[in-house]
C-alpha cells in the first residue's frame, strides 16, 4: 500500500515566513503547497487536493479568517489552521479548526498540526 504524504497548503503574504514555515513542515514529513494570498490559496485548492490549510491571519486582500470561511463553504471537512503574530483569537475566527500563535514556535506548530490531522479520520502515516 502506498504511503500517503499529508499535503499542507501554507498561506502567507510574506515570502520569508512562508519559506521558513515550508521548510519546517517539509522537515516534519509533509508535502507543502504555498500561496501568497487568500485568492491564490483558493486557486491552489481548486487545482489540487490538500489535507490541511495553514494560513497567516493578517494579509492584504483577505484575512486568514475570511479565507477559512471561503474554504469551509466549499470543503467543510478540510481543516483550516490560523497562525498569527497576534496572541488573541480573532473575533471572526468561527470557521477555523485551530489557532496557533507564532510565538509558540515551530515545534508546537507541527505538534498541533499533527493533532488536527489525526482527527480528520485518515490515519497519519
Amino acid at each position: 500500500m502506498a504511503v500517503h504524504e499529508r499535503v499542507i497548503l501554507c498561506v502567507d503574504d510574506e515570502a520569508l515566513p512562508l519559506t521558513l514555515r515550508t521548510l519546517v513542515l517539509q522537515k516534519n514529513g509533509y508535502r507543502v503547497k504555498t500561496a501568497l494570498s487568500a485568492a491564490d490559496a483558493m486557486q491552489v485548492l481548486h487545482s489540487c487536493s490538500v489535507d490541511l490549510v495553514l494560513t497567516d491571519h493578517l494579509m492584504p486582500g483577505g484575512t486568514g479568517t475570511e479565507l477559512a470561511r471561503s474554504v469551509k463553504q466549499i470543503w467543510p471537512d478540510l481543516p483550516v489552521v490560523l497562525i498569527s503574530g497576534v496572541n488573541e483569537i480573532p473575533a471572526d475566527a468561527t470557521h477555523i479548526d485551530l489557532f496557533i500563535s507564532k510565538v509558540e514556535g515551530p515545534m508546537a506548530m507541527c505538534e498541533k498540526i499533527s493533532a488536527v490531522l489525526a482527527q480528520t479520520g485518515r490515519p497519519v502515516e
